[in-house]
């Protein structure tokens, strides 16, 4: 398992940037919630997805992070430079926080990506299963990571918020204006 922040601080790539962060108690969240601006970057970082390739770090680009209280998972949200989201990222952690270094994630490996298409993929899962056999992580700690992939895209499924609602609203709150 490996702890994560939300300020990364230590990535090179990013050679100027603003970094904000708020703890929120309103009626539809309850936690910490980071914006990570890039405003100049070394190189632009892409990923693929079967035939589709999605830019998530360039110039301009900015990634906002919720921290729901209570909850297994952490929300990445990845804005271009339009503002215009491109993806959204669960970590299944096992816990996260603030400590001395800031807010935090312990990263259980198991991840869940939504698509601006509605595509929902779960990444990671093999990642997961060779730290279980490795004995990095216990078995209630694997059992509990696929409970929460299940729990959320039932979440998914189900619920009337379209999703990046609530990711727009804290990127807004968040912003420089």
């Amino acid at each position: 398992m490996k702890r994560k922040y939300a300020a990364r601080s230590s990535w090179k790539r990013i050679i100027e940037r603003n970094y904000r962060e708020l703890y929120m108690e309103t009626e539809s969240f309850i936690g910490y919630v980071t914006r990570l601006d890039m405003i100049q970057v070394t190189h632009s970082l892409h990923v693929r997805y079967s035939e589709q390739v999605i830019q998530l770090v360039g110039d301009g680009y900015s990634w906002l992070q919720q921290f729901p209280s209570g909850k297994k998972h952490v929300v990445t949200t990845m804005f271009d430079e339009h503002g215009k989201i491109v993806q959204t990222y669960v970590d299944i952690c096992l816990r996260h926080g603030r400590d001395a270094n800031g807010i935090y994630w312990d990263d259980l490996f198991l991840d869940l990506v939504l698509l601006p298409s509605g595509e929902c993929l779960i990444l990671d899962a093999d990642e997961l299963e060779a730290a279980l056999r490795a004995g990095e992580i216990k078995r209630t700690q694997y059992d509990g990571a696929w409970r929460e992939i299940d729990r959320l895209r039932e979440q998914m499924r189900t619920s009337d918020v379209v999703p990046g609602t609530l990711a727009y609203a804290h990127h807004a709150l968040l912003s420089d204006a």
